[in-house]
């Protein structure tokens, strides 16, 4: 301070008002823009003045003193009230301004007088400012000016000439603003980015040691031990070292904030029980007064909110409450170990100590008796981990997220607290009509309050608290999820690059989009009114035909009382898009193509719900609670593998969605192919869906040999790969042949491997040349392999037209159902032919091997019987070398004549075989066998068929009734299958070749 009798500087010009941006530079604009803005507000308050109306700024009265003064008497009062507005914080729960308009001359003078003093200020300000600027950017100053001047008048006498240094100096550059400003915007910027530096660097040292954050008080705790240390000691005379001279520069401003409240408040005077008692009655009213116990209360018939989201248990003998939410786990920590050996030790029966963790965990305390008093957070913790073998790709919590989560909650439940007791003591004090700036600030629960209530508001901060810690930990889960789907896609269910055809283009990952605002949300139109979501993301598989149309994106619910208590989302049909525009239901931006011919898997974040999970084909027509328990197990896994924060794993659920698509894609393709039954598929296939495969059935008959009508035979399955969604034949283990032939494996024909195995030989000794095989061409491996191939490649074409069935987001409503209907049927027309010929192969390579094997004793061969057969009496033969076993065979000697006239002997092997075949057609399936006489010059040759004869008629032999009483084989409980095991088929079969061959 200064001493007695000393003056005052005289006050110099005040600063200009200055702005910065957020980087700490200052915000500029050139010269002329701040003048022609100065002059153009000047003459437009002018203009109003005079001709216009003003507006004028006055504080809401709140009392009814206000409301009965008036007159002259009170302008100095009003004045008053509007410079205190003008200087109080701009929030808007603060202060109550009303803005109105009214012209000069219906004021009253102590009014007009001033808002033209007012005015005069404002624009005597805009005035100063601008003569600043111009000044300071003049060529010149002063000074120089003056100088110059001089220079000029005694430019005549050469006695006062200027010296060359004086003439030096008139020539120096004058200062200019541009350089000025730019500088101290420099300056302003690097001082504004090392604070936030050493604010960095001051949560570094906070949040990188656990000690630390457990022990650490207020900042300048930590500071002020910094600087005892760190500062020299120089009354240190006994040479013990620089150990800290004590020095704490701060200490007049740090030691108001270090002041313990307890230990100069009354509670200090209370007893340790009474302090206790005292503690827990606070916290019980403030729940019974609160939100807790204003659940069930009413007001004016109508219920104020929902249940609390949180469980409420008491701790510390009433003196804090902990909040869980979500199903807890059990931990084995440290301490707990340490605690059961120490029972264990003792002898006790019960020494499990273990820890329950839940996803969502608050710890709250009342530090005052207050009726206002408000809740003190005291600890909050959230938790999520992926599930075991999964990765948490480096998302867990860091102390610096803990420590701003607990802030912003803490924050949340504050403000919730001010503003009912600010709207409560605003409808305490007025008996009017609340205006619209009040109704504003007496926003709740995203609701305005319209009506004028003695009740008083109930705040929520317990609630508050749930949104913002719920919020976080689905964002956090989200997150995960999609950084596992991202490692998925990255790995082996992404697919090969440039094998399309063969085995798809694996998943395509949308990842986590944040919205702000529900504007920003993709999907901004629903029927239904479904709670707009903060997040959303989707994983894309499998290839689908969205030409006309995307399959419907439907909510996942599994539990019989969620179905019963919720609606069917039906709004997907009617989410408008523009021309061109594809049309979806998942929420994701508009940007997103990645699900674009493709089923989408979406999660999506909705505040207070949780995370929501979407499949393509879930709507009303695919009701998970109808379905097969299959179904079901998987809809639980999917829903458990999101929906449990501790248990997060994309792969499971990624797995759980492709199998209900499995299922719903089998179920459309065989609804696809039972539709043109009556024109296209035979009456002797059954198709049937079990497990996401689809069972080919069929009725076998037999040459010549009549049998009861029996259960279709199921002849092999068509499976559904999770991976890429297309369709793979699969066969029973007992019919290994069929199984070995669909694969072209070359060990299942001995024939054709020896020749196979010749013919390289011969190649390499003709210089690799090329040789063409003989017979290769019609080998049965390459022809069933073919078979199977081109069923599988209908099937996949049929499968992407059908989609997953149910409904369909119409792209034109009035042709884009009969469009998909008729490329449905064209991709039939050409899958019933490879389900016959397959049919038919897999009767003659499964339930005819597997009878040949059991009557004759001996495996049947493949590709002895010398190719394909085509006979005239039997035209609907399969293309395929019937199956046959040797029933004799013999070495026959020829003479051969050669070219040089020399005639050489050769020897033949002559066998007669047995051969199964098949004829397949649109009224039947049916076994037919030949005897078939063929001859082999050689072990690596190909046998030749010299002839064959087909066996017509069965003479003295009737079909024999099997013996009903031996056991059957035990039906799987959940199967409702109306087809027989191939095994069993296999004893009809046997029973006609026995018959044939009159065994």
């Amino acid at each position: 301070m200064n001493s007695e009798g000393s003056t005052k500087p005289p006050p110099g010009p005040p600063p200009l008002p200055l702005s910065q941006t957020e980087n700490g530079a200052l915000s500029m604009a050139p010269l002329s823009t701040v003048v022609n803005s100065a002059t153009d507000s000047l003459y437009q308050d002018l203009y109003n003045l005079v001709y216009s109306d003003v507006k004028i700024v006055s504080v809401a009265k709140n009392n009814t003193a206000t409301n009965n003064s008036g007159g002259d008497g009170n302008a100095s009062s009003a004045e008053d009230k509007l410079n205190a507005t003008v200087g109080a914080p701009s929030n808007p729960n603060d202060a109550l301004l009303e803005t109105r308009k009214a012209k000069m001359a219906n004021l009253s003078f102590a009014q007009r007088r001033h808002e033209l003093t007012r005015r005069i200020v404002q624009h005597t300000k805009s005035v100063a400012h601008c003569y600043a600027l111009t000044a300071a950017s003049l060529p010149k100053s002063h000074s120089s000016l003056q100088y110059h001047k001089l220079l000029k008048s005694s430019s005549s006498s050469p006695l006062l000439s200027p010296t060359s240094s004086n003439a030096a100096k008139i020539h120096e550059p004058p200062p200019r603003l541009g350089a000025t400003v730019q500088v101290s915007s420099d300056a302003l910027q690097f001082v504004k980015s090392g604070w936030i530096s050493q604010d960095e660097a001051q949560d570094a040292l906070y949040f990188h040691h656990d000690e630390l954050w457990k022990a650490r008080g207020h900042c300048h705790d930590v500071l002020g031990a910094l600087c005892v240390l760190s500062t020299p000691n120089h009354n240190d005379n006994c040479g013990g070292g620089n150990r800290g001279g004590g020095f704490w520069p701060d200490f007049p401003t740090d030691v108001a904030l270090a002041v313990d409240p307890y230990g100069v408040s009354k509670e200090k005077s209370y007893s340790p029980s009474e302090l206790k008692a005292r503690l827990a009655s606070a916290i019980r009213r403030k729940l019974v007064l609160g939100e807790v116990g204003s659940i069930r209360n009413n007001n004016e018939g109508k219920k104020l909110t929902s249940q609390l989201p949180w469980r409420i248990v008491f701790e510390q003998g009433g003196g804090s409450i902990r909040l869980t939410h979500g199903s807890p786990r059990t931990v084995s920590t440290a301490e707990a170990l340490r605690q059961r050996s120490a029972a264990k030790e003792e002898e006790e029966e019960d020494c499990e100590i273990n820890l329950q963790q839940y996803p969502m965990e608050a710890r709250l305390s009342v530090l005052s008796e207050d009726s206002n008093a408000s809740w003190k957070l005291l600890s909050l913790h959230v938790r999520c981990s992926p599930k075991t073998g999964e990765s948490d790709h480096q998302l867990g919590m860091n102390k610096k997220q803990m420590f701003d989560l607990h802030r912003i909650g803490e924050r949340a439940m504050i403000v919730e607290e001010a503003i009912c007791r600010k709207a409560n003591e605003a409808t305490k004090n007025t008996t009017t009509t609340t205006t619209s700036e009040e109704e504003n600030a007496m926003e709740i629960d995203g609701e305005k309050s319209i009506e004028t209530t003695s009740s008083p508001l109930i705040p929520r901060p317990l609630l508050r608290l749930f949104e913002v810690t719920h919020a976080f930990s689905l964002s956090l889960q989200l997150e995960m999820l999609s950084s596992q789907a991202e490692a998925l896609r990255r790995g082996a269910w992404g697919g090969a690059a440039g094998v399309k055809e063969t085995l798809g283009d694996g998943i395509a990952v949308s990842p986590a989009y944040f919205f702000d605002s529900e504007n920003d949300v993709g999907n901004k139109s629903d029927k239904n009114n479904r709670p707009a979501p903060i997040a959303v993301m989707a994983v894309h598989f499998w290839l689908c035909d969205d030409r006309y149309g995307s399959p419907r994106v439907g909510d996942i619910i599994c539990s019989d009382e969620d179905t019963a208590n919720s609606e069917k989302d039906d709004s997907s049909s009617i989410i408008g898009a523009g021309p061109g525009q594809r049309r979806d239901d998942n929420f994701l931006p508009a940007s997103d193509n990645k699900g674009k011919e493709r089923l989408s898997l979406c999660i999506r974040a909705v505040p207070m719900v949780g995370l929501v999970v979407s499949l393509s084909g879930s709507d009303a027509e695919n009701d998970m609670t109808s379905e097969s328990h299959h179904l079901k197990r998987n809809a639980d896994k999917l829903l458990s593998s999101i929906q449990n924060p501790f248990q997060l794993s994309m792969s499971d659920a990624l797995l759980a969605a492709t199998v209900l698509c499995a299922e719903r894609r089998c179920h459309a393709v065989v609804d696809a192919l039972n539709r043109t039954k009556a024109s296209h598929l035979p009456p002797w296939i059954h198709l049937e869906v079990e497990c996401g495969s689809i069972t080919v059935a069929g009725r076998i008959s037999y040459q010549h040999f009549s049998l009861k009508r029996r259960a279709p035979t199921v002849l092999f399955r068509l499976a559904c790969d999770s991976r890429t969604g297309r369709f793979l034949p699969t066969f029973h283990r007992s019919i290994s042949i069929l199984r070995r032939l669909a694969c072209n494996d070359p060990s299942t024909s001995d024939i054709q491997f020896v020749s196979n195995v010749a013919m390289a030989s011969a190649r390499q000794a003709k210089g690799n040349m090329f040789t063409k095989k003989v017979g290769e061409r019609e080998s049965t491996g390459r022809l069933v392999r073919d078979a199977f191939d081109a069923l599988s490649r209908s099937m996949d074409t049929l499968g992407r037209k059908c989609g997953v069935g149910g409904l369909w987001n119409e792209s034109d409503v009035l042709r884009s159902k009969s469009l998909r209907e008729k490329s449905v049927e064209q991709s039939v027309d050409q899958t019933w032919a490879s389900l016959i010929t397959c049919s038919g192969i897999a009767a003659v390579f499964g339930v005819a091997g597997i009878a040949l094997k059991v009557s004759s004793g001996v495996d049947p061969v493949i590709d002895m019987s010398g190719g394909v057969i085509f006979d005239e009496a039997n035209a609907n033969l399969i293309r395929v070398p019937p199956l046959s076993v040797p029933l004799s065979q013999k070495i026959v000697e020829k003479r051969v004549k050669e070219g040089d006239g020399e005639t050489k002997t050769k020897s033949e092997l002559q066998s007669e075989l047995f051969a199964v075949s098949a004829k397949a057609n649109t009224e039947t399936l049916e076994l037919v066998c030949f005897d078939v006489l063929t001859t082999m010059k050689s072990a690596s040759s190909v046998p030749m068929r010299m002839k064959y004869a087909s066996i017509k008629q069965l003479e003295g032999k009737e079909s024999a009734e099997l013996d009903a009483a031996r056991p059957a084989k035990r039906v799987k409980t959940s199967s409702e299958s109306k087809c027989q095991h191939i095994l069993t088929e296999v004893e009809h079969a046997t029973q006609w070749i026995d018959a044939v061959l009159g065994l």
